[in-house]
């Protein structure tokens, strides 16, 4: 036989061949390069797309609003005064609502894990329900509540200032809520509820004993509490207020409610007037705001992630450390007070809003006496709720949010599951890249991301996507990724490899272990982020505002085109039934895990028994229950030991 017989038999399949064996040696690494260009292609792309859509007149390529390459664009933003004065007020928006943000996080914080302090649950309550509602729904609820002739607070203090004399529900003021007050205080209400989720965990780890060391010392309680609590949480609360200030500088929903009517302009919503132009969409022109947006956000990214490597070396705490409490004493009635007005304030008044404008006649009307609520012609009425289920279009409307939403947060999780399981693999730097991959959207906000995604497609071969409901669902699908990670990181880093490993020792594949192992254990905490993921596009208005089709529009645009046209009963009663269908999504999600916990307890083998006769074998379910009578009996039989 030649010599040379085998590589002529290797020849036509060489290639192959050598990839297949790269792949059996180091399938880890090639795992994770493959998720890595594809997490490129779906992350990376949109900010790539909006730098170079700063050098041109428009994304089109064809026909009458076909663009062409020009500096003109980029030279017309950073060259007009109003670029900068949007900058200032984004900057003074953001730094207004997160720095009385994080003092009201902290305080809250220390209140609910370090005192005594009654009624700590409606803290966390709070600041749980301002951070589950679309913040375009939160603003509007405000609106309502603000507006300067029949919101409810400035009927009330009208009333209050005039003894409620006749006329009091008509006139003007004293509160404006479209105007930078309002703007800055739902914000600012916004901002400390994000914050306060986020430091609570912190907060509660902190060990007595650093505490107990500088009290021994001599040093006073609140000398105590800046000297040695902030100090070793001053890492945690760094990272937090850079992820609030991305946060802020992104947000598009309160301001283009509160902010625009008042004139007040920020960056998301100058690129949204660019776009948004009555004559033509100037596309150049916003994406090159966008990038003054985009490389501010990302220099905040980079600082929070070296907070963030950081962090984990503040403190170290185990089971001896002490976590005792603070004796409020006379100020347990104070605290308590603060706690049920800023809950009444920040929650309780605007839902209750909500529920009056959506049962009303009319935005506006408000009772004399108690006869006229229950008065069949001008009282209470659910016609609103009526006009909105008898219509087709509404219906429809609610049936396409909801399939467009629940596909994108299941993407997301998905998606993310099997990034965090590629990270794991095999540690090293294409692992971080990885998991750096996954916050990429987070520093691109909704409106960027949309017009980066408009820009890819009608620059690339996928025209036909353009105006589709799979574009949208692609846009809302990268959009959660960045929450779905914070929702399911915590618990794959639980997953012990060995199981994996031990699943793939029976002989299974990798991709069967993945399934088998990994998501079904990962199912519980799926679930409680698909909810989170889907209530956040469900509700969310910068991508529809975009990629949305306006005869079949999303929720979000639907409640907003309500909203400027007057029709705000009809904004409120949208957003009634939204609360309605996914408190049902919440229990049916529930009831799910209770029936997967049962299921699973009814399939766990008895440890052990004192049985005489076990011999170790799994007991089955009639034989368990058996024995659980004769320990009942046993127990139950008067004992024969004579007692001296």
């Amino acid at each position: 036989m030649p010599n040379d017989a085998p590589m002529t038999r290797e020849q036509p399949g060489g290639f192959l061949v050598r990839i297949r064996r790269s792949w059996n040696l180091r399938p880890e690494r090639n795992i994770q390069i493959l998720i890595g260009i594809v997490a490129l292609l779906l992350f990376v792309s949109p900010a790539v797309a909006v730098f170079v859509g700063a050098f041109r007149t428009s994304p089109f390529t064809e026909g009458p609003q076909a663009g062409t390459w020009s500096i003109e664009p980029f030279v017309e933003v950073f060259t007009s005064p109003g670029t900068w004065e949007t900058l200032w007020n984004t900057v003074l928006l953001t730094v207004g609502s997160v720095v009385p943000g994080i003092l009201i996080a902290i305080f809250f914080a220390t209140l609910v894990t370090r005192t005594n302090a009654l009624a700590k649950w409606l803290i966390t309550m709070t600041m749980a329900i301002m951070v589950a509602v679309p913040p375009l729904f939160y603003a509007l609820t405000w609106s309502m509540l603000g507006n300067e002739t029949v919101g409810l607070l400035n009927v009330w203090i009208r009333g209050i200032a005039t003894g409620f004399a006749e006329g009091y529900q008509w006139g003007s003021g004293p509160i404006d809520i479209e105007s930078w007050g309002g703007l800055l205080v739902v914000s600012t209400f916004r901002a400390a509820a994000f914050m306060y989720l986020i430091l609570v965990g912190p907060f509660s780890s902190m060990d007595r004993s650093l505490e107990e060391a500088a009290r021994v010392s001599g040093a006073g309680p609140v000398r105590t509490f800046f000297g040695t609590q902030i100090p070793v949480l001053m890492p945690a609360i760094t990272a937090v207020l850079v992820i609030s200030t991305v946060a802020g500088m992104e947000a598009f929903d309160v301001p283009i409610v509160l902010g625009v009517p008042a004139d007040i302009y920020v960056l998301p919503t100058e690129v949204y007037r660019y776009l948004n132009d009555a004559r033509n969409p100037f596309y150049g022109q916003a994406s090159a705001v966008s990038l003054v947006l985009l490389v501010i956000l990302v220099a905040l990214l980079i600082l929070e992630r070296r907070l963030q490597g950081r962090r984990r070396f503040t403190t170290v705490t185990g089971k001896g450390a002490r976590q005792g409490q603070w004796a409020l004493g006379a100020w347990r009635l104070p605290v308590l007070l603060i706690t049920i007005v800023y809950a009444l304030v920040a929650v309780g008044l605007p839902l209750f809003q909500l529920l009056v404008v959506s049962f009303s006649p009319y935005f506006g009307w408000h009772p004399t006496d108690l006869s006229m609520i229950f008065d069949p012609q001008a009282g209470l009425t659910t016609k609103w709720f009526e006009t909105i289920l008898s219509s087709q279009a509404h219906v429809n409307m609610f049936l396409q949010t909801a399939a467009v939403a629940a596909a994108a947060a299941a993407a997301g999780i998905i998606a993310v599951i099997i990034i965090l399981w590629a990270v794991k693999l095999r540690p090293g730097r294409l692992a971080n890249l990885l998991d750096a991959s996954q916050m990429l959207p987070f520093v691109v906000p909704g409106l960027l991301l949309a017009l980066g995604i408009i820009t890819v497609v009608l620059l690339g071969p996928w025209k036909g996507l353009y105006g589709s409901p799979i574009l949208l669902m692609l846009a809302l699908f990268i959009a959660v990724v960045p929450l779905a990670s914070r929702t399911i990181a915590g618990a794959i880093v639980q997953i012990p490899a060995e199981l994996e490993e031990a699943t793939r020792v029976s002989g299974s594949s990798r991709a069967r272990a993945l399934f088998a192992v990994v998501f079904r254990l990962l199912l519980p905490s799926a679930l409680n982020g698909w909810l989170l993921c889907f209530v956040v596009a469900s509700g969310t208005l910068a991508i529809p505002m975009l990629l949305g089709e306006r005869r079949s529009p999303m929720l979000a645009i639907k409640v907003y085109d309500d909203y400027l046209a007057g029709n705000f009963s009809l904004a409120a009663t949208s957003f009634v039934l939204f609360v309605a269908e996914v408190l049902v999504i919440a229990g049916a999600i529930e009831l799910i895990k209770r029936l997967l916990s049962r299921r699973t307890s009814r399939r766990r083998p008895v440890a052990e028994s004192t049985d005489p006769d076990w011999t170790g074998a799994v007991l089955t379910r009639p034989k368990r229950a058996r024995v659980r009578k004769l320990h009942r009996l046993a127990s139950r039989a008067p004992s024969t030991q004579k007692t001296p």
